[in-house]
């Protein structure tokens, strides 16, 4: 009955936040293999600093959970209304992996354009701006 019920709810929130659900493991994952890579290359692999790494982004996926639950959660109290809380902090969290990816990815050796790190370095200051 317990897996009957996670079943359920892991379908209904794949159908409204399905995308988000992927895109936010996708770039979470990419930013996991691109920072092993820069810390392979520079030498600086350690085990404590990949487990606080792999906490941080097991944090990142409970947010991107807790904002659609409230996405939810508000649907229910106000029939009707659409919250943005869940695409909101999937926004946040693939722009800010994003430009970690970037980063490391320089660090490795890799050149993007300019253009694509300028235009992320913007979004997440303008994500970040009422911190």
């Amino acid at each position: 009955a317990v897996l009957a019920a996670l079943s359920g709810a892991l379908a209904a929130l794949v159908e409204d936040y399905g995308m988000i659900l992927l895109l936010g493991c996708a770039f979470i994952s990419l930013d996991l293999v691109t920072g092993l890579a820069k810390a392979k290359i520079s030498g600086t692999v350690s085990s404590a600093v990949g487990r606080k790494g792999f906490w941080r982004k097991a944090a990142l996926l409970a947010a991107l959970a807790f904002g659609i639950c409230m996405d939810k959660l508000m649907g229910v109290v106000i029939p009707g209304f659409a919250s943005p809380v869940g695409r909101l902090l999937g926004l946040y969290i693939a722009v800010n992996e994003a430009i970690s990816i970037c980063e490391n990815l320089d660090a490795c050796g890799v050149r993007l354009p300019k253009i694509l790190s300028s235009a992320l370095e913007s979004a997440g200051c303008k994500l970040n701006a009422g911190k």
